[in-house]
Protein backbone atom coordinates (compact mmCIF):
# COMPACT_ATOMS: atom_id res chain seq x y z
CA UNK A 1 0.00 0.00 0.00
CA UNK A 2 1.07 3.46 -0.26
CA UNK A 3 2.13 5.92 1.75
CA UNK A 4 -0.68 8.54 0.45
CA UNK A 5 -3.38 5.34 1.22
CA UNK A 6 -2.32 4.86 4.69
CA UNK A 7 -2.37 8.81 5.23
CA UNK A 8 -5.84 9.31 3.74
CA UNK A 9 -7.59 5.76 4.89
CA UNK A 10 -6.67 6.56 8.58
CA UNK A 11 -4.53 3.10 8.67
CA UNK A 12 -1.56 5.33 9.63
CA UNK A 13 -3.65 6.24 13.35
CA UNK A 14 -4.86 2.52 13.34
CA UNK A 15 -0.88 0.98 13.29
CA UNK A 16 -0.08 3.59 16.36
CA UNK A 17 2.60 5.14 14.07
CA UNK A 18 1.47 8.36 15.35
CA UNK A 19 0.29 7.66 18.70
CA UNK A 20 3.59 6.11 19.29
CA UNK A 21 5.77 9.00 18.07
CA UNK A 22 3.69 12.05 19.55
CA UNK A 23 6.49 13.43 21.87
CA UNK A 24 8.79 13.27 18.70
CA UNK A 25 5.67 15.44 16.84
CA UNK A 26 5.28 18.17 19.61
CA UNK A 27 9.19 18.93 19.79
CA UNK A 28 9.46 19.26 16.04
CA UNK A 29 5.74 21.36 16.40
CA UNK A 30 7.79 23.55 19.24
CA UNK A 31 10.56 24.02 17.29
CA UNK A 32 8.88 25.35 14.43
CA UNK A 33 7.03 27.55 16.03
CA UNK A 34 10.31 29.09 17.81
CA UNK A 35 11.50 29.50 14.20
CA UNK A 36 8.46 31.60 13.66
CA UNK A 37 8.86 33.35 16.86
CA UNK A 38 12.34 33.83 16.16
CA UNK A 39 11.65 35.67 12.65
CA UNK A 40 9.44 38.00 13.93
CA UNK A 41 12.14 39.19 16.40
CA UNK A 42 14.21 39.63 13.81
CA UNK A 43 12.11 41.82 12.00
CA UNK A 44 11.23 43.85 14.59
CA UNK A 45 14.71 44.15 15.69
CA UNK A 46 15.99 45.34 12.01
CA UNK A 47 12.92 47.67 11.68
CA UNK A 48 14.52 49.18 15.41
CA UNK A 49 17.97 49.38 13.90
CA UNK A 50 16.64 51.61 10.94
CA UNK A 51 14.50 53.88 12.97
CA UNK A 52 17.74 54.21 14.89
CA UNK A 53 20.06 54.63 11.73
CA UNK A 54 17.26 57.69 10.72
CA UNK A 55 17.03 59.50 13.96
CA UNK A 56 21.36 59.54 13.82
CA UNK A 57 21.36 60.62 10.01
CA UNK A 58 18.89 63.60 11.61
CA UNK A 59 20.86 64.33 14.73
CA UNK A 60 24.28 64.50 12.31
CA UNK A 61 22.38 66.96 10.55
CA UNK A 62 21.24 69.12 12.97
CA UNK A 63 24.62 68.54 14.52
CA UNK A 64 26.44 69.77 11.36
CA UNK A 65 23.90 73.12 11.09
CA UNK A 66 24.42 74.05 14.62
CA UNK A 67 28.12 73.97 14.10
CA UNK A 68 28.58 76.02 10.83
CA UNK A 69 26.25 78.42 12.96
CA UNK A 70 28.60 78.59 15.57
CA UNK A 71 31.30 78.62 13.57
CA UNK A 72 29.64 81.77 11.94
CA UNK A 73 28.83 83.35 14.56
CA UNK A 74 32.51 82.95 16.04
CA UNK A 75 34.51 85.00 13.76
CA UNK A 76 36.52 87.37 15.40
CA UNK A 77 35.26 90.35 12.74
CA UNK A 78 31.47 89.13 14.59
CA UNK A 79 32.85 89.29 18.08
CA UNK A 80 34.52 92.31 17.97
CA UNK A 81 30.86 93.89 16.55
CA UNK A 82 29.00 92.33 19.54
CA UNK A 83 31.72 93.96 22.06
CA UNK A 84 31.72 96.92 21.25
CA UNK A 85 28.37 97.70 22.40
CA UNK A 86 29.92 97.08 25.45
CA UNK A 87 32.82 99.29 25.46
CA UNK A 88 34.99 96.31 25.06
CA UNK A 89 37.70 96.81 22.63
CA UNK A 90 40.16 93.98 20.36
CA UNK A 91 43.82 94.83 22.18
CA UNK A 92 46.81 95.78 19.90
CA UNK A 93 49.06 95.89 22.41
CA UNK A 94 50.57 92.92 23.09
CA UNK A 95 50.64 91.55 26.89
CA UNK A 96 52.85 92.59 29.54
CA UNK A 97 54.53 89.92 32.05
CA UNK A 98 54.77 91.24 35.58
CA UNK A 99 56.99 89.75 37.88
CA UNK A 100 57.20 89.49 41.46
CA UNK A 101 60.30 88.99 43.31
CA UNK A 102 58.50 86.90 46.31
CA UNK A 103 57.18 84.52 43.49
CA UNK A 104 60.35 83.91 41.95
CA UNK A 105 61.84 83.01 45.65
CA UNK A 106 59.32 80.79 46.55
CA UNK A 107 60.53 78.35 43.47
Amino acid sequence: MSIFKEIFSGDLFKKGLVINNTPFLAYITFLMVLYVGYGYHVDRVVMDISKESKKREKLYSERQSVLELYDKESLQSKVVKETEKWGLYESIDPPLVIRSKTFENEK
